[in-house]
């Protein structure tokens, strides 16, 4: 159960701003938009801020306008007050970006996170590194706020587990998650739907994407390490995101004989955006820390300031004592 003092937490305040981290994926994103709405059906006066682009996959769950998300610079044209601050899947405040400077508006901060490595920077916090993902985390909470499991808000909390857990294959996926899964099933969520517009409806220059990674994909160690990396320019010219590169390290991942699996990012020149995985027992969170991130056992991640090759080598060199 969520302790009381959080629930307390929330129904105690008015003013609400939530923030996902930057980059948003489905977990981050869904978990923000089912707390907004949770808070919002008890009275609340709710905002997500976020200033980056939103996955294609993902522009489904924000069709509508009564989600109220913002930019920072339309929140503080608002000139409102926060009585309360909560961030969501960040186990950092360098992974709120520039919005970091928000806290500041604000001393009561909620951290509701599921990463090990958390860094407990809020006045309140909550992180369950057994939770698949913050979605479980924020089913829980709505459960305790006693409000209607409404089909919206089923439908963001079942797209924070589908896709933290890789539609439920990956080992984070627990009993509890699919007990949380069937009772999001019986709010009457239309799984087909979600399901095609998560992982079926690509745009064909995701699709080129995909291409490009694979055509720089290297293999390191007997072939124990893949790696792959995606430029801003291959970004840029197919009118992508970075964001729109989620999934696309699995492919590196599921290669016969590979145990981890790393994907760079050009965000902008000189700054790399790191994801790694593991496939077995490789704690890969231990090696992101080594960079200043972080993140879990088996997927985490982290930014390199410096350029793609340099942060390809550096990557590499730090697992010569593991392989």
């Amino acid at each position: 159960m969520i302790s009381k003092d959080i629930v307390n937490i929330l129904r105690g305040r008015k003013h609400v701003i939530i923030l996902p981290h930057i980059l948003p994926d489905g977990d981050t994103l869904g978990s923000s938009l089912a707390l907004a709405n949770a808070l919002r059906d008890i009275g609340n006066d709710t905002l997500i801020i976020l200033d980056d682009d939103i996955p294609s996959n993902l522009k489904f769950l924000i069709d509508n306008d009564n989600n109220n998300i913002m930019s920072t610079k339309s929140f503080l044209n608002l000139d409102m007050k926060p009585d309360l601050i909560v961030t969501i899947d960040t186990s950092d405040v360098d992974r709120l970006g520039d919005r970091y400077k928000l806290l500041g508006l604000c001393e009561e901060i909620l951290n509701i996170d599921h990463h090990i490595t958390n860094r407990n920077y809020g006045k309140y916090n909550y992180v369950d590194a057994e939770a698949s993902s913050c979605g479980e985390i924020i089913y829980e909470i709505t459960k305790c706020l006693d409000i209607e499991l409404s089909k919206d808000i089923s439908t963001y909390l079942y797209v924070a587990l589908s896709t933290d857990t890789g539609s439920f294959k990956y080992s984070n996926t627990s009993p509890k998650t699919l007990r949380i899964a069937a009772n999001l099933l019986e709010a009457g969520i239309d799984t087909n739907y979600i399901i095609t517009e998560l992982y079926q409806n690509r745009p064909i220059n995701k699709i080129k994407l995909l291409s490009d990674a694979l055509n720089n994909l290297e293999r390191f160690y007997d072939g124990r390490l893949s790696l792959m990396y995606i430029s801003l320019q291959v970004f840029e010219s197919n009118n992508l995101s970075p964001g729109d590169a989620d999934g696309i390290i699995e492919y590196a991942r599921d290669i016969e004989g590979v145990e981890v699996a790393v994907l760079l990012k050009e965000l902008s020149p000189n700054e790399i955006k790191v994801g790694f995985r593991s496939k077995y027992d490789i704690d890969v969170s231990a090696i992101a820390e080594e960079f200043n991130g972080g993140g879990h056992k088996k997927a985490s991640g982290c930014t390199i300031f410096d350029t793609i090759e340099n942060a390809k080598k550096l990557i590499v060199e730090k697992f010569k004592n593991i392989f």
